[in-house]
């Protein structure tokens, strides 16, 4: 009983995170055999140190990429104000501590910055600090210091990319899989709208889009790690911004085609919503999104996008609708969820075009 606990224990772990761990390790053994072999001060513990900090904080190479050039840039600025207080002050004491009392708020207010520029803070103090709080602080510990933190980078650096690497690509895949679920989960809902389970509706969206919301947020964030894996290509940058703006149109259309539901009138909303015409455009939706979540799970090969054939006739389901003798109250409801629903269409089918260049 013990050991099936534990056996299903280490199946939940999260296996990106183990790979991680063991780079993390593996990195740490190859800064202790480094510093070793070059006989560095201290057994080069600033070396080990850094190679913590660069590491334990992200696990994709795009992250510690991205990460790292704002870490070395904090490392230069660090030595660079160390250098000058050792040249214009050192050995006055309270000029020292006054340096270090200014520029250590510096850092920390750098560090909370919510720009990319936060990562330079940290390493940017650290460097700044053991450099002048060391015993005998002179021009050599500076040099000393700045190429241990930054061996340290590069260590972590070459152990996050050539060592089971962890792509920000696959992650970001993984997170617009989840967005897409969760929009056609939206999409279901308004699919099995009656007036019996309205309440259920109401409060079940608020939970996809949350998610969807929150992911889109991630994707932002990976969209630049993803830009920093690949140096900067233009293309796929565009690319990436196209992409995040056909997610939030379709979250808008699906959202409006939700609240054109709820505004029609109590005898029509059953006869409108289960009408064959809006259940194929029902069926059309989930088609588009199975087939861009496919594509993003390598299980579509096809070239060509067939599925836009498909795409239904909105003057023949209006034809249809006004066959049912729905009261004029409730039209503009049925035009704003027949707009909805052809932005819709129009926006899965890009969406579907942008994925495959991915």
């Amino acid at each position: 009983m013990q050991f099936a606990k534990w056996w299903y224990t280490l199946r939940t772990l999260d296996s990106d995170r183990l790979i991680h761990s063991f780079k993390t390790a593996i990195a740490l053994l190859i800064g202790l055999l480094t510093s070793y072999l070059f006989k560095l001060p201290l057994q080069g513990a600033w070396v080990v140190i850094t190679i913590l900090v660069v590491m334990c904080a992200q696990s994709r190479v795009g992250a510690i990429l991205q990460k790292s050039y704002m870490r070395f840039i904090g490392t230069v600025i660090g030595a660079s104000i160390a250098s000058l207080t050792l040249w214009l002050v050192y050995p006055n004491a309270v000029f020292t501590i006054l340096i270090l009392f200014v520029a250590t708020a510096v850092f920390s207010y750098i560090a909370d910055s919510p720009s990319t520029w936060n990562e330079a803070g940290p390493l940017g103090a650290v460097t700044l600090v053991i450099i002048i709080i060391s015993q005998d602080p002179n021009f050599y510990t500076v040099i000393s210091r700045f190429l241990e933190i930054n061996l340290g980078i590069i260590i972590a650096l070459l152990v996050s990319r050539f060592i089971w690497p962890l792509h920000s690509l696959t992650k970001l895949r993984y997170i617009l899989i989840d967005s897409l679920q969760n929009l056609k989960n939206l999409v279901q809902e308004l699919e099995e709208f009656t007036l019996i389970n309205e309440k259920i509706v109401q409060k079940l969206p608020d939970v996809f889009e949350n998610k969807i919301l929150n992911n889109i947020g991630v994707q932002k964030k990976l969209f630049q790690e993803v830009m920093s894996e690949s140096f900067g290509r233009s293309s796929l940058s565009q690319n990436f911004k196209n992409i995040l703006a056909a997610e939030r149109e379709i979250l808008r259309c699906v959202s409006l085609m939700r609240n054109a539901l709820i505004k029609f009138s109590d005898e029509n909303i059953l006869i409108f919503n289960q009408h064959v015409e809006i259940q194929k455009i029902y069926q059309v939706t989930q088609t588009l999104f199975l087939k861009s979540i496919d594509i993003l799970q390598g299980k579509d090969k096809e070239r060509e996008i067939e599925i836009v054939k498909t795409f239904p006739d909105w003057n023949e389901i209006q034809f249809h609708l006004k066959s049912l003798g729905i009261k004029q109250s409730d039209q503009f409801a049925i035009d704003l969820f027949i707009f909805s629903a052809d932005r819709l269409l129009i926006q899965l089918y890009t969406l579907i075009i942008l994925i495959k260049k991915v």
